[in-house]
């Protein structure tokens, strides 16, 4: 029977803390906000504003990780937990005007979207130390944690709304908490003063990040407009917030095989294979939600959909962080982890405005279609990365 490591554990309740965090920011952002006052478009706006906040904050952390004079992962960490509950603590007491308080969900929201990449580099280093961590497995039981919280949170919501706010200050104390004695200093290549590689000259470098990098966008875009926007989704085919949890929360479950296996997947199939096949899953998954949004199918098709996550996020985040950590050099890993989120993030803002703006104007059901163009798009640009990028390597074995 397979044994985890004491640090394959640690990882995975830091990421499984994460997670619930996570979950109240995103996946049920339409649900507090609505019930702040804000409209559908006021909460696209909020959340698009919240990631292009995270847009500017990881590039700049990830930048400091990676200077031998700027903080460690561990200070960053602790000080993104410790603003978070206290802006959590202010939603606790909602404003008298509906612009304070959607300022700061939006600033909590930014906070727990840029701090993913750090996380992410905390288990990098262990893995790169040599030290016995499963990161896939780790991430899997993470997405464990994610589907219990997301089903639980819908009854959380049904009964007392504000619930979810003492669950997500709980959870990011934990991070805290679990950061002292966990999350690592500086690197050793940081303090050998190894000089790290502008986001420019690292595009250069590798070309095949371009494609990689947008493709991702576009992908996420649609992934995270189904995320932000479930709700709308079901109460078109009659169902409410039970139904959405439980949609969300059946995606993660499904997540758990992929994830925890991808050590084993990883000894059979190349790293670029795995993301071409994960930008297949995506598209199958999304081309599958206008069956009830074009077609009557009932809430059965929504949760055939979601169990497609299983070929399309739970595949594509290991292999997108193990194909990016094996290919950036030493001193530039934090910034590969930030330049994965960066496009996850510039595509929750097209996203968030895409969604907020397409169900006012032109309904869900024509929303989703274009969605599901720019997903396709996505496709063919991961397709180009790994053409790319196989290209860039055999002309590198035939020069040496």
């Amino acid at each position: 029977m397979y044994a985890m490591s004491r640090i394959t554990w640690k990882f995975a309740v830091l990421q499984g803390l994460y997670w619930i965090g996570a979950c109240v920011v995103c996946s049920f952002a339409e649900r507090l906000l609505t019930a702040y006052g804000c409209s559908v478009q006021q909460v696209g706006l909020v959340m698009a504003g919240a990631n292009g906040a995270a847009l500017l904050l990881q590039p700049l952390l990830a930048d400091l990780a990676d200077r031998a004079d700027g903080p460690s992962l561990k200070s960053e960490i602790l000080g993104a937990m410790a603003l978070s509950i206290v802006l959590a603590l202010f939603q606790l007491f909602p404003a008298a005007r509906l612009l304070t308080t959607a300022l700061l969900f939006g600033a909590m929201s930014a906070v727990t979207l840029s701090i993913q990449p750090m996380l992410n580099a905390v288990g990098f280093a262990y893995v790169d130390r040599g030290d016995a961590i499963d990161y896939s497995l780790a991430r899997g039981i993470a997405s464990a944690v994610f589907a219990a919280f997301c089903f639980l949170a819908g009854y959380l919501a049904e009964w007392r709304l504000e619930s979810l706010l003492w669950a997500y200050m709980l959870a990011n104390f934990g991070i805290l908490c679990l950061s002292i004695v966990f999350a690592p200093g500086k690197t050793r290549m940081a303090k050998a003063r190894v000089p790290h590689t502008g986001t420019v000259a690292l595009l250069k470098k590798h070309p095949y990040l371009l494609y990689f990098l947008f493709g991702t966008v576009l992908t996420f875009a649609t992934h995270n407009f189904l995320n932000a926007y479930m709700l709308s989704i079901v109460k078109t085919i009659g169902k409410g917030t039970h139904e959405m949890s439980a949609a969300i929360a059946l995606a993660a479950v499904l997540e758990i095989p992929t994830m925890a296996g991808f050590s084993r997947l990883m000894k059979r199939f190349r790293l670029e294979s795995m993301l071409l096949a994960s930008s297949v899953g995506f598209t199958v998954k999304h081309l599958l939600l206008l069956l009830p949004l074009c077609f009557g199918a009932g809430i059965w098709s929504v949760y055939l959909s979601q169990a497609v996550q299983l070929l399309g996020f739970a595949l594509f985040i290991p292999a997108a962080s193990f194909f990016l950590n094996a290919r950036m050099d030493a001193a530039d890993k934090v910034k590969g982890q930030m330049l994965l989120t960066e496009a996850q993030t510039v595509g929750s803002i097209l996203g968030q405005l895409v969604g907020g703006f397409g169900i006012a104007r032109i309904g869900i059901a024509a929303t989703m279609g274009v969605g599901c163009v720019l997903s396709l798009i996505g496709l063919a640009l991961f397709w180009l990365c790994v053409r790319a990028d196989r290209l860039a390597r055999k002309d590198a074995r035939r020069l040496a």
